[in-house]
Formats: structure tokens, C-alpha cells, sequence
């Protein structure tokens, strides 16, 4: 710090402090010593060393100074006055001082702190200036987000906003139909497009596509599968090119538009997506969210309702496992260890299963699927990934598990986890009717007290984070808290950041290696990859990836290198295949196609393979004495063991 602006903040503080003893209570002021306190105090601070971490500590001393301002400037003498002024308050600037950057010390001059004294009189007096300044930047930011975001988020699409779009919504439960009426008007489009949840589902969109001789393009973030001609693109809603214009366009499963992670999608889809025609498939829950966004765009829209093609029944007795299997039955659990354990079982009975669960990669999925279908299994035990738009011909669901960890604790399954897992059974044109249990007399009490309720209506839109902001003059971090805490009006809600916070601090503990860290848009490509952020192989390989994409014109290829288990490497392995490929579309860089396309069908086969042998070593045993747990126990000792230690405790 140069001697002037030394001076300048020395005349501040000093003003302040005055201007505070001006307005103090000194009726209740002990006076008594109060020229030792001064000398003492200006004895300690000229000693005094402050750390970045210490801002709280120095915010106490500027109180004890508030306390001796009283006493030296409306008590004291001239003498007091001169302590305070020439050796204490110049040694709290000091103090200041070292926890601020240079950045931050080019900003202040004479305008910097009057307006500071205007907006914020005697708060020196109570908080480091380091802690002013970033509140006053705070609020400045604030107030920049604020201006650049408009007040309703359908201005930030004003060429859809011009268009004249009419919404056609098909709402109903699972099997009702919904999707493919929406999809055969989609057939006709001269430039249509499809936007759903899952690579599955877009794959699906293009082979019937193809399989009726329409060109379709297949675009999602693991691969682009183009077609000479293409009318039709069949994509995963992420993907949606918002400056395109389309003559029909379907949203699928837009009652995701309230997912905390993933639901600004189907808000910016939309609210911004350039079509004629937009048809939605929702469940009944979404109708007045979805029509709500509609009628702040000025469209019109019209409304088909649909029934379930099949009768759904929840059978009065519980499921005894594995007494009661039976084929077409699919066992939902809500863990990857729970459905290996299950197909272990089922297979010491001798029934081969098919297995769905969400780090299963796509294509194995589907191989999966297509073994349940064709008949080679006769049983599915799965996730509730399988509620999600997958069509299999599942006579019964079957609940093993009435909890699942939602990423902080177990809670037991909401009304819509229930009721779109259990729609999934009693395929139309398969079966007549579709059945519900659940396993023991307890979980099926629940499962029947919530069949009983009325599911409540989704409340809440969500939205995500505008690129507009990245011109901001900040770091990307503060930008994006900020904006996260400017609270919208209802029934808009803001997208969980805490993966891209996470990212972005593994970035910054890496900056110095990030050739273009200081390039918000750079930066923030790279943090809203998607990653599994509890795989660490994974995010290590996106790490390596941000602090080398300079080097060359193509991406290193990932590390095949694991400390994981077999199954779980190879699915890892399949991870950092697709963390390849779309930091490479993100980032500009070439793809090896060829090699991409090679190691992804032999980590498939490789995971075939050990989903498809001998799985008793998947089965839960206990740790002390191996015999096979229970299903759906979250112990890893049987009830023997158990007793066992619990006596040699006492």
C-alpha cells in the first residue's frame, strides 16, 4: 500500500470512528484508566499479524477500537485523542490491509470511500475493510445480475416470444399411449425434432423413425449418428439447438421440469424452443405448471387427456422372496450392490434375470432389455431407472425396497416414484392387466396407503444458470452464488449448484495448470460437463483433461488404469469414454471416432460378460460368518453375528 492512499484510509477511519462516538451512549462508559487502555491497546495492535482466515478475529479488534474512540474522542484529552489517532487507528489500517489483494487496492480512492461512508456510515467501525469491500462488490454484482437477467424468464427468448407456437399437451399416466400419438404427428414434419430424458429413449425415436423411412438424425452427448436428408433429429433434451426453427417439435416426460438437476432444461425447451407445433407428454401432475409457462409466452395450447390401456392392481397379499417369482416380474430395489445381490439369488434358483440400474451404460441397458423381451430372461431386477420411460413387458412390479438414499439420508418412496415405477407394469398389446405388491406385510401396508392418495401437483419450474452473466467482471464462482441467490418470482426455483461448485473448486486448486482459467466461458464449459462426482477416476480423468487441452489438437485418451473392483472398472472405463467425447465436443477438439467407437463396443462386451457370469459373488453375506443376509437388510452381519458381539460387549 502507497503511502497515499495510507493517508486517505487513516483520515476515513479516523472520520468514522469520530462519527460514531458522536452518536454513542456515554452515560454508561467506565472512564476510569482509559489512558492505560489506550496505551496498551497501542502497544498490542503495532504487533499485531493477521491471516486471510482471521477476518472474524480483526473484526473485533476494530470493536475494541469502536470502545476506545468514545473514551479518547468525548472523555479523554488531547493527549488520548493523539494516541488514538497517530498509533492505533494507523495500525489497524495495517492490519486491514493485509488481508486485501492488489486488485482491490486499485479500486479505492476518495470517490471509492465517500460513497462507502454514504452507504454504509460507522460500519468500519465494526468490520475489517476487506469484508466491506466484498460486500459492497456483493451488492454491486447483485444488482449488475438483476439488470442483465430479465424479470420474467421468458424474456430471455424474445424470437420464440415473437412466434405465433401452439402447444398441443397429451397428458396421462404411464402406458396410456401418450407418447406415440405425439410421435406419429412428428413422422410428418418437414424439420422436426424429439427432446427426452435419455439416450434410450432418443434411440428408440430414431429407429422407429427409420424403421417408417423418415430420415432421422440421433444426437445426445455420447454420439451424433447423422443421416443424409434427415427431417426428424431424435435427441436428448440437453441437446436442444435453441436457435433452430422446427414445424414440430415433442417434450417428453416434462413433469422432469421440477428436478433439481436436470429440470431447467425442459423450462429453457419450453419457454425457447422455436417450433410451430410443440406437443408435451407429461404426467396429470405437471398440467398447471406446464400450462402456466405457456400462457406467459402468449401461446395457445390444447389439452388431450389419456387413460391407462391397461387395468393396474395391487395385489392384497405380500411378496415372499424368492417363493413367489414368477416371469414377467421386475424387483425394484434402489441401489447398484442391492440388484446384483438380487439377480445372485435369483440365480442360485435357477432364474436368470436382466439387470437395470443407472451406471449401466445405455447400449448394455438396452442389450438387457432386449434379453427380457426376446425371452432369454424371465425376470427384471432393476432401479427405479426403469421408470423412466423404458418399455418392457412386465407383468408385475414388485418392491423389495420402500426406501431409497436421496443423496443425504434413506426416506422412504414419494407418491410419483411410486406411481411412475408401477405404471411401468402391464404392457398395452402384452398383457391384460398390470400388477403392484411389495415385500413383507409392512412395506405393502405403505405401498397400499400411498396407491390411496391423490399425488399432489408439481409447484415448481426450475431454471438454470444464463450465459448472459459470463461478461461480468468477476470470478465465475461469485457469479454464479450470487445469481443462485437472487430469489425468482413463483413458481420458478433455481438449479442445484453443488456439482458445478464442486467442479469448479477442483479446477481452481488447479488453476495454475488451466491455460484458460480466467476464461469464464472456457471455465464454465468445463465444470458443467456432466460427471459422476462420486467416481474419483472420474473426475480425476476430468481434471487431466482441463489442465491439458491445450497441449494438442485432439484429447490424451482416458486412463484405463483402476483401482475399482472388475465390474465397477470396466463401467468407469465406459465413463471416461463418454467424459472423452463430450469435453472434446465442448472444448473444440478432434475425435478419434474409430477408437472411441472400438473401445466402447469392447467394454460393453467386457461388461456383458461379468453381468452374465456366475453372480454368487455379488450376493450380500455376512462379513463374520458368510451366510446370505436377508433382502433388503442394511446390515452386513447377520442376526446371529450380531447377537454375538452385541453379548461379548457386555
Amino acid at each position: 500500500m502507497d503511502k497515499e492512499l495510507r493517508n486517505l484510509l487513516i483520515e476515513f477511519y479516523i472520520d468514522q470512528y469520530r462519527e460514531y462516538a458522536k452518536r454513542a451512549n456515554t452515560r454508561n462508559i467506565k472512564t476510569s484508566h482509559y489512558m492505560h487502555r489506550l496505551n496498551a491497546k497501542a502497544r498490542s495492535i503495532s504487533k499485531a499479524v493477521y491471516r486471510q482466515t482471521e477476518g472474524g478475529a480483526l473484526n473485533y479488534l476494530h470493536q475494541d477500537v469502536k470502545r476506545l474512540a468514545v473514551l479518547a474522542y468525548y472523555v479523554g484529552t488531547k493527549q488520548a485523542k493523539a494516541v488514538l489517532n497517530r498509533e492505533i487507528i494507523p495500525h489497524l489500517v495495517r492490519a486491514d490491509f493485509m488481508l486485501m489483494d492488489e486488485d482491490a487496492c486499485k479500486v479505492i480512492d476518495k470517490t471509492y470511500l465517500k460513497e462507502l461512508a454514504r452507504e454504509n456510515a460507522g460500519a468500519i467501525c465494526n468490520k475489517n475493510f476487506r469484508e466491506l469491500y466484498e460486500n459492497r462488490r456483493r451488492y454491486n454484482l447483485t444488482r449488475q445480475i438483476v439488470d442483465l437477467v430479465p424479470a420474467r424468464p421468458e424474456q430471455e427468448f424474445p424470437e420464440a416470444l415473437a412466434m405465433d407456437r401452439h402447444f398441443v399437451l397429451h397428458i396421462g399416466p404411464t402406458n396410456s399411449g401418450k407418447t406415440y400419438n405425439s410421435l406419429e404427428k412428428l413422422k410428418q414434419a418437414e424439420q422436426g425434432v424429439y427432446l427426452g430424458p435419455l439416450r434410450l429413449l432418443a434411440l428408440e425415436v430414431y429407429e422407429k423413425m427409420t424403421d417408417d423411412n423418415v430420415p432421422c438424425t440421433m444426437l445426445t452427448g455420447q454420439e451424433c449418428i447423422e443421416t443424409s436428408g434427415s427431417r426428424v433429429t431424435a435427441s436428448t433434451i440437453e441437446m436442444l439447438d435453441i436457435d433452430k426453427e422446427y414445424d414440430v417439435a415433442v417434450i417428453d416426460e416434462a413433469q422432469m421440469v421440477s428436478d433439481d438437476d436436470r429440470g431447467h432444461s425442459w423450462t429453457r425447451a419450453i419457454l425457447g424452443i422455436k417450433a410451430k407445433e410443440i406437443h408435451v407428454c407429461m404426467s396429470p401432475v405437471a398440467e398447471p405448471v406446464i400450462t402456466h409457462l405457456i400462457k406467459l409466452c402468449n401461446d395457445t395450447y390444447e389439452v388431450n387427456k389419456y387413460e391407462r390401456k391397461t387395468e393396474l392392481i395391487l395385489e392384497d397379499s405380500p411378496f415372499d422372496f424368492p417363493k413367489d417369482v414368477k416371469e414377467g416380474d421386475a424387483f425394484i430395489v434402489f441401489s447398484k450392490k442391492s440388484v446384483l445381490n438380487i439377480a445372485g439369488r435369483l440365480e442360485e434358483q435357477g432364474i436368470n434375470s436382466s439387470v437395470i440400474y443407472g451406471s449401466l451404460p445405455p447400449e448394455i441397458r438396452r442389450r438387457q432389455m432386449n434379453m427380457f423381451n426376446s425371452g432369454e430372461t424371465k425376470v427384471v431386477v432393476s432401479t427405479d431407472a426403469i421408470g423412466m420411460g423404458l418399455n418392457l413387458p412386465v407383468k408385475r412390479i414388485v418392491f423389495l425396497e420402500m426406501e431409497k438414499f436421496d443423496g443425504v439420508s434413506r426416506r422412504p418412496l414419494e407418491l410419483s416414484e411410486i406411481k411412475q415405477i408401477a405404471g411401468r407394469a402391464g404392457r398395452f398389446g402384452i398383457h391384460e392387466a398390470g400388477y403392484v405388491t411389495a415385500m413383507g406385510e409392512k412395506q405393502l401396508k405403505y405401498l397400499k396407503n400411498m396407491f390411496g392418495k391423490t399425488e399432489e401437483k408439481i409447484s415448481v419450474v426450475n431454471l438454470g444458470f444464463p450465459q448472459v452473466l459470463l461478461n461480468m467482471d468477476a470470478p465465475l464462482d461469485v457469479i454464479i452464488r450470487l445469481w443462485h441467490d437472487v430469489v425468482p418470482s413463483s413458481p420458478f426455483r433455481k438449479i442445484n449448484i453443488d456439482e458445478m461448485m464442486f467442479l469448479y473448486k477442483e479446477a481452481y486448486k488447479n488453476r495454475v495448470f488451466i491455460a484458460d482459467f480466467d476464461d469464464k466461458y472456457m471455465l464454465y464449459k468445463m465444470i458443467t460437463c456432466p460427471v459422476d462426482i462420486k467416481d474419483r477416476e472420474l473426475v480425476s480423468q476430468w481434471r487431466r483433461y482441463c489442465m491439458s487441452y491445450t497441449a494438442d489438437i485432439s484429447l490424451e485418451h482416458p486412463d484405463k488404469r483402476s483401482g475399482y473392483q472388475e465390474l465397477m472398472k470396466q463401467e468407469s472405463y465406459y465413463k471416461k469414454l463418454d467424459l472423452y467425447y463430450q469435453m472434446s465436443v465442448r472444448l473444440g477438439k478432434l475425435i478419434d471416432s474409430d477408437w472411441l467407437e472400438n473401445e466402447r463396443d469392447a467394454t460393453q462386451v467386457k461388461i456383458m460378460q461379468l453381468l452374465s457370469k456366475d453372480k454368487n459373488e455379488y450376493i450380500l453375506r455376512c462379513k463374520y460368518c458368510g451366510r446370505i443376509l436377508p433382502v433388503g437388510t442394511s446390515r452386513n452381519l447377520c442376526r446371529n453375528c450380531e447377537g454375538y458381539r452385541t453379548a461379548s460387549k457386555w
